[in-house]
């Protein structure tokens, strides 16, 4: 009885197999969990890569410059402008240098120090303590110098940086909560970046897009610090990764209203065709190359859709194809499956119940010299 129980959920389990449409699942956007009002230190990108070499002494000298957003730090104005009371650990970022003329990498350890105070960014908090108003200031910028010397003649080809921030960086007590995809692009290829020093940032807060396909975006979002059209530009260069490459997005912005809520935000938009399904623009960075050294940080809305910034990959159809099977067609192949599997569950319940005749011992030890026997007369013929 349990053989035939078992063989009849196998009959059934094939035909549920049969009947199945496989289904492709979506990938997993890389979701960031942050809270809104708690502290955050992001790192931002890097730039002014120099390298110098003294023929004299033999030495030379790699340094760049890395920055940092700091969130809900919760500094005052005070805070930030008494030199005593701010200062960061240096940091220590480990390498792998490879250099002209030389496939093999060798490691090095780059010194980072805090090389200027920090900036306050955007939107500003106040409260009330003892009838005196104080300022907080929700975002900061913090920018340190890494420096690398070395003895002997050679000229860097790539940088990789083989520190993991947000596992092995502290800027002071507060580890490194996100690592934008702007630093993970400029990361890849160090010794290009020019010697540029972007002297002013400003924070997109409560990014939200508008549209967004795999080709293109539209993002709209609030600022302090733009007024009216100082940032309007159509030659804005949005720094990310797709699938792990660099990629720099040509974009425009405008600041215009929104005649959904007769507001007035700042507009950013792509320009162009480009492959952009699973790009994460949370933290990204805009560069603004006609208008100075200035750089905008996008920050998405946690209460939006996309809180995480992630443009999404297209939508898979999985409806029947018009040349598919018919409904009538799909039963009419199933139902004779069904019975044939039925048949064979009931032919192997039936001869599992017929008693099998033992086969009569023999002695192991003639058979075996038979076998032998025939095979050498065999050999003889």
């Amino acid at each position: 009885m349990k053989k035939k129980i078992f063989m009849l959920l196998l009959s059934l389990l094939l035909v549920i197999s049969f009947a199945q449409i496989p289904e492709k699942g979506l990938p997993l956007n890389n979701l960031r969990k942050l809270e809104s009002n708690s502290p955050e230190t992001i790192l931002l990108g890097f730039d002014r890569y120099n390298f110098t070499y003294d023929s004299s002494t033999r030495q030379s000298n790699l340094n760049f410059t890395i920055h940092f957003l700091l969130k809900n730090w919760n500094y005052t104005e005070d805070m930030i402008n008494d030199d005593s009371y701010i200062k960061f650990n240096n940091i220590t970022l480990k390498a792998i240098i490879n250099y002209q003329g030389d496939e093999e990498g060798k490691e090095a350890e780059f010194n980072c120090t805090n090389n200027t105070k920090i900036n306050s960014i955007g939107s500003t908090y106040n409260y009330l303590e003892s009838n005196e108003r104080i300022y907080y200031y929700r975002y900061y910028h913090s920018q340190f110098l890494c420096d690398y010397n070395l003895t002997g003649k050679g000229i860097p080809k790539k940088i990789n940086i083989t520190t993991n921030f947000t596992n092995e960086i502290y800027l002071n007590t507060s580890k490194v909560s996100y690592v934008s995809s702007s630093a993970e692009a400029l990361e890849k290829d160090l010794v290009s970046l020019k010697n540029e020093k972007k002297t002013r940032f400003i924070m997109l807060e409560n990014a939200n897009f508008t549209s967004q396909s795999p080709n293109s975006f539209k993002i709209k979002g609030k600022s302090d610090d733009i007024y009216y059209t100082d940032y309007d530009s159509e030659n804005i260069y949005l720094i990310t990764t797709v699938n792990g490459s660099p990629k720099k997005i040509q974009c425009s912005g405008k600041y215009d209203r929104d005649t959904s809520d007769d507001d007035y935000y700042y507009f950013l938009q792509s320009k162009g065709s480009n492959n952009l399904a699973g790009a994460n623009l949370s933290y990204a960075l805009l560069n603004y190359t006609t208008k100075g050294n200035r750089m905008a940080i996008l920050d998405f809305s946690e209460n939006s859709k996309n809180a995480n910034g992630t443009i999404l990959p297209p939508k898979v159809d999985y409806k029947k194809k018009s040349g598919g099977l018919s409904t009538g067609g799909i039963i009419a192949i199933v139902i004779p499956t069904v019975l044939v599997l039925l048949g064979i569950g009931a032919l192997a319940f039936f001869l599992s119940r017929r008693a099998v005749p033992s086969p009569p011992i023999k002695n192991i030890g003639n058979n075996t010299m038979g076998v032998v026997a025939s095979s050498e007369a065999v050999v003889h013929q």
